[in-house]
């Protein structure tokens, strides 16, 4: 297997209803505390890092590091303690598990997310795809502020697990937003963009990735658009 895809998660893979964010938005209120001015941003395609940084642009992105710890664990604990509701209100998108089972024994999968790694977890348990990627793998929103950055930590941990390593087009990325596929560019990747998420598809065309799908519901068109 000499390819490795790295999902996004958010908008690709499944919708969490909002449950998520609401969690997100009280645990940074939590930690920062109630004073700082909190701005609105928008969610879609950004680490948990870089969402907190916006959110909260009078304060200096080293104040912001030296909180994303407590952020981390906050965060986690709090949708910890809405399983149930996450569970029930979380929604797996039309095509997904056949898609990931297709490229079972043909590729490498792994997550690809903004989302914190506990977080991710959690999110992929709700529609029962742990199973279905290699969390130790992938690359998440406190590895790095900056999207792009999360390439090459996804690849080095593919490969110290899989004793080979991925570089170029060996390495796909599958997203719903802009950030995606220019996260992907950015590393030399092949880009899949899938028009399941806020961004419609003739948007997701404009930044010319490699294929663009309207969803994931043709399984041999996603197995197609992934090796190319």
């Amino acid at each position: 297997m000499d390819r490795l895809v790295l999902w996004d998660v958010d908008g690709t893979l499944l919708s969490t209803d909002g449950i998520a964010a609401e969690a997100m938005r009280a645990t940074m209120r939590e930690v920062v505390g109630p004073t700082a001015p909190m701005a609105r941003t928008a969610y879609a395609g950004k680490t948990d890092w870089q969402i907190i940084r916006e959110s909260f642009p009078t304060l200096a992105p080293e104040a912001i590091a030296e909180q994303l710890h407590a952020f981390t664990v906050s965060y986690a604990r709090r949708l910890e303690a809405q399983r149930d509701e996450l569970a029930r209100r979380s929604r797996l998108f039309p095509g997904v598990q056949a898609a990931l089972e297709a490229l079972a024994g043909r590729v490498r999968q792994a997550p690809l997310t903004g989302n914190i790694a506990a977080v991710a977890r959690l999110k992929l348990a709700a529609v029962g795809l742990v199973a279905h990627l290699d969390l130790a793998a992938g690359a998440y929103g406190d590895d790095h502020h900056h999207r792009p950055e999360l390439v090459p930590l996804a690849a080095a941990r593919a490969a110290a697990r899989y004793g080979r390593p991925f570089a170029g087009h060996e390495i796909i990325i599958v997203g719903d937003t802009p950030h995606d596929i220019a996260c992907g560019k950015a590393n030399g990747t092949r880009t899949v963009a899938v028009a399941t998420g806020p961004y419609p598809f003739d948007e997701l065309v404009r930044c010319e990735p490699d294929v663009a799908l309207t969803d994931l519901r043709d399984t041999e068109a996603v197995v197609r658009a992934v090796l190319g």
